[in-house]
């Protein structure tokens, strides 16, 4: 079946201009391959910089011979189709949507895809309706996504040991803190693993730029999806008290946004026509890349951004299209509800994750204090050991001042009441403390903490001391390690009544 569409790209009927336009692109692609080459023949070793010249290679070769293919069987001058078909194009932007420890064969298959799939069957260039090499690399996703390293070479060189920022930043729910390792100036510079086009961000706004100025891209869709991405991001950080400045500058360091923005996004032949028009499918590239950066499983949200709204070019040409001058409120209306749909959709995502953070925090918090209560109970139950029972009650060794001569204390229990205490065996005890204390109820040597061991010596050797009390009784008594003991014997003696010992 035939695909027509309803509209045709103004540079894809100016030959002149498309040539021009697509040799500015390709000086800008070049200037973007020779600095990931530089980098990493300069900063690591020549095994990544042999790996990652293959690739441009090999996704090169296949889609030059694909197109070769493919002009042969329609009898079309090779040469010439090949000069108004640009392989070489979506061959580079493919390899850059690539980890460098990508397969030979799976860039070699996602090439022959991007150029076939994405392009010849469709009719060729300019009749395309996704970004070739976008289907290129969203089938090496799907297909290969086990096979596509970030951090090393096939033979096995490492280029990182640490994580990609998209998936780090992704892990701690898009809200940064100190498990996020990287800084700005990483992210500036590109020193950090990820997509080949993931690079110096400094370099690919000046590329934009350039472009822009020549007329290569329409201002308007990089402009505005950049736009959206600061807005949205401002408001997940207000939500969930982030830094207003650093955390929408983070969202647009990460991942393959800036490359996606200036080289991907502004594809004239799959973006809409009319001004207006753009500037909507900037906003939606926007609203769409951060709704799936916060909530997908699938961390970076701007390639499967910019084909869904491939997809939906067509809706807004049929919708914006008409003379520019008409209906201006109407148009500018339509962006701002877009823009506000956008922000109320990130809005309940930020309050639905500060939520979850929240929770979270309080389990954990629980759970720690659930852990430091059962730590406790262990450390007291180890300090305890049942020996008999005998007429005054259960006998309980327990450790004191000296952990070699341990206390023996009986605790004769009635129901929920401790009727009677006797410490029967003291011999660590030492005078003036603890041996005092169980002699005499008093502690001579510390008079300061006379009360307190006068206090602890009514409360446990008085008789009818309820066992929900235990807790609540002083041991400060200037023989610390005494009374506790003797309070873990009590203890114990209730564990030791209640399964029936």
């Amino acid at each position: 079946m035939k695909v027509t569409l309803q509209r045709t790209s103004p540079n894809y009927r100016q030959k002149l201009s498309t040539q021009r336009i697509m040799r500015d692109l390709t000086i800008a692609l070049l200037v973007i391959v020779a600095y990931t080459l530089f980098y990493y023949y300069n900063y690591l070793s020549n095994d990544p910089f042999i790996q990652v010249a293959l690739m441009f290679v090999v996704s090169l070769v296949v889609a030059f011979a694909t197109e070769i293919v493919w002009a042969y069987m329609h009898k079309q001058k090779i040469f010439d189709y090949l000069k108004s078909s640009f392989p070489w194009v979506t061959a580079i932007i493919l390899v850059l949507t690539l980890p460098i420890g990508t397969p030979l064969y799976v860039v070699g298959v996602s090439s022959f895809v991007a150029i076939f799939l994405g392009k010849l069957v469709y009719g060729g260039f300019g009749q395309n309706i996704f970004n070739p090499a976008l289907v290129g690399r969203v089938v090496a996703h799907l297909a290969f996504s086990s096979d596509l390293i970030a951090t090393a070479t096939p033979s096995g060189v490492d280029v990182s040991s640490s994580a990609t920022p998209i998936t780090m930043m992704a892990a701690t729910n898009w809200l940064g803190g100190d498990s996020f390792t990287y800084s700005l100036s990483d992210l500036f510079f590109g020193s950090h693993t990820g997509a080949l086009g993931e690079t110096c961000v400094i370099l690919l706004l000046v590329l934009g730029i350039v472009m822009i100025l020549r007329k290569v891209i329409d201002a308007r869709i990089p402009v505005s999806y950049l736009l959206t991405i600061v807005i949205l991001s401002e408001v997940f950080a207000v939500i969930n008290g982030l830094d207003l400045l650093t955390y929408p500058l983070y969202h647009l360091c990460l991942g393959g946004l800036m490359f996606g923005a200036f080289f991907m996004a502004t594809d004239p032949v799959t973006s809409p026509t009319s001004p207006q028009g753009k500037i909507i499918y900037g906003v939606g590239l926007g609203f769409l890349t951060m709704i799936i950066r916060l909530k997908a499983n699938y961390p970076e949200g701007v390639l499967f951004s910019i084909l869904i709204m491939n997809m939906l070019t067509p809706l807004i040409d049929s919708l914006i299209l008409g003379r520019t001058d008409t209906k201006i409120a109407q148009k500018w209306l339509s962006i701002v509800a877009v823009l506000a749909v956008a922000i109320v959709c990130v809005a309940g995502i930020g309050f639905t994750i500060k939520s979850e953070v929240e929770a979270e925090e309080l389990a954990a918090k629980e759970a720690e204090e659930e852990a430091a209560r059962e730590a406790e109970e262990a450390a007291n139950q180890a300090d305890w050991t049942y020996v008999e029972t005998t007429d005054d009650g259960y006998v309980m060794e327990v450790s004191g001042f000296s952990s070699s001569n341990k206390m023996k204390v009986a605790v004769q229990i009635d129901g929920d009441t401790i009727t009677s205490v006797k410490v029967l065996e003291y011999a660590g005890e030492t005078d003036g403390y603890g041996k005092d204390l169980i002699e005499n109820g008093e502690v001579p040597n510390d008079s300061s903490k006379a009360d307190v061991a006068s206090a602890f010596v009514e409360a446990v050797f008085g008789g009818n001391l309820s066992s929900s009390d235990i807790d609540d009784i002083e041991v400060s008594t200037g023989a610390t390690k005494t009374s506790t003991g003797i309070i873990n014997a009590i203890k114990g003696a209730l564990e030791q009544a209640e399964i029936g010992g």
